[in-house]
């Protein structure tokens, strides 16, 4: 569901709780601005290792480093 607001904006723009939470935005976000628009994103995970700790209980108890599936980490999101 898309809800639009028009605001007037008289020196620093403030965004309250609920209409971040509205969005489905928490505590940490990343912004994105291009000329004529600002883009408000949840914060990227971090790395691989990150991203199989958060997964560990569905893969078993494991830490990341346990586990091994043979992908080669290169640049930024790229596996090989």
């Amino acid at each position: 569901m898309v809800h639009e607001r028009t605001v007037t904006v008289e020196g620093a723009l403030t965004l309250d709780r609920k209409t971040l939470d509205e969005a489905g935005l928490h505590r940490r976000l990343r912004l994105l601005i291009q000329p004529g628009e600002i883009r408000i994103l949840p914060e990227a995970p971090g790395g691989p290792e990150q991203v199989l700790d958060s997964l560990a209980g569905c893969l078993g108890q494991a830490s990341a480093p346990a586990y091994d599936f043979g992908v080669k980490i290169g640049g930024l999101y790229e596996a090989r």
